[in-house]
């Protein structure tokens, strides 16, 4: 699968979008990986996407649609006003229903725009499904692919006042066995090849359709009757020896990978991916090292370590 895919992810990022060098505001990669796709339509609908680096005043923001060709085949408008501010990030609107139907399989880029300058873009491919040829179901459908299959990121959970690090990824139907329609998945984490923390076997659950997100908890190794009783990995132990973790996703139901992360670890910290550094080139690729605060009823923010699956 991963051979395949990177064709794909490959022919995703080397369609360049010019844009200018320099500190510019951004869309979230969370909210992008967020938007809602109906894989069985073809469907694409924007809305309420997050900015950093948010401009103040009234903002000029849009988005397009983007062939393989660098086409413009749709673009919408969000409202000047951001819906909510805080700092630096910004909750934008769409001037909608602000909705894509993508009905040929192909390669396309999700472009933002600030001013009418590319600022942020988000990488797809749709890949058919289905002819349509059953006579008794005569309907085309679709599945989108992209880089929900490569990208997971850790945020800091509690426990005794203590911080562990919490793993978020996104999960679909094509990471299904054929013909299954849910399975479950398993995290484990490795250092030098050994075992050093893994998920609860009753933890993990995923099912057909698009991608969604979901997040599993690592803990020191226990059998299945000690998961009541097991100890999360805290932070200071991904932590207390520096070099590389390595964190893979496996289906329960066959142990077969679906992921493979790798945490850096440099001076008794996790590291950030490159792409998270502000001074990354193209900048239209960078990736924003926070995400959205699930665990406040306020428009917020917490730091989230991206990790890409190789």
């Amino acid at each position: 699968m991963f051979a395949s895919f990177r064709v794909v992810v490959l022919a995703l990022v080397c369609l360049v979008i010019p844009v200018q060098a320099g500190p510019t505001p951004v869309f979230t990669y969370e909210s992008m990986l967020n938007m809602y796709f109906d894989d069985d339509s073809g469907l694409i609908r924007i809305t309420n996407m997050d900015m950093a680096f948010a401009p103040e005043g009234e903002i000029n923001a849009a988005v397009a649609l983007v062939d393989s060709e660098n086409t413009v085949i749709k673009s919408y408008k969000f409202y000047p006003d951001p819906r909510w501010r805080e700092g630096v990030y910004a909750r934008m609107t769409e001037v909608g229903p602000a909705e894509f139907n993508v009905t040929e399989p192909g390669v396309y880029n999700i472009v933002f725009l600030i001013d009418g300058k590319p600022v942020s873009r988000f990488p797809i491919a749709l890949e058919q499904t289905s002819a349509g040829d059953d006579p008794f179901d005569p309907v085309k459908t679709y599945r989108f692919i992209g880089m929900w299959q490569v990208f997971g990121n850790l945020t800091m959970n509690t426990w005794k006042d203590e911080e562990f690090p919490e793993l978020n990824l996104w999960l679909g139907g094509r990471d299904l066995a054929d013909g299954e329609t849910k399975d479950m998945f398993a995290a484990t984490l490795k250092r030098d090849g050994k075992v050093v923390a893994h998920s609860k076997e009753t933890q993990g659950f995923f099912s057909d359709g698009h991608y969604e997100e979901t997040e599993i908890s690592l803990y020191h190794p226990h059998e299945k009757k000690g998961s009541p009783n097991a100890m999360p990995y805290m932070l200071s132990d991904w932590t207390g020896t520096d070099g590389v973790l390595k964190l893979d996703i496996t289906r329960r139901s066959d142990g077969k990978l679906i992921r493979s992360f790798t945490v850096r670890i440099e001076d008794g910290k996790i590291q950030h991916l490159n792409l998270s550094a502000l001074d990354y080139e193209p900048h239209i690729d960078y990736v924003v090292p926070r995400v959205d605060d699930d665990s406040s009823q306020n428009y917020g923010f917490v730091e989230a370590f991206w990790l890409k699956s190789e």
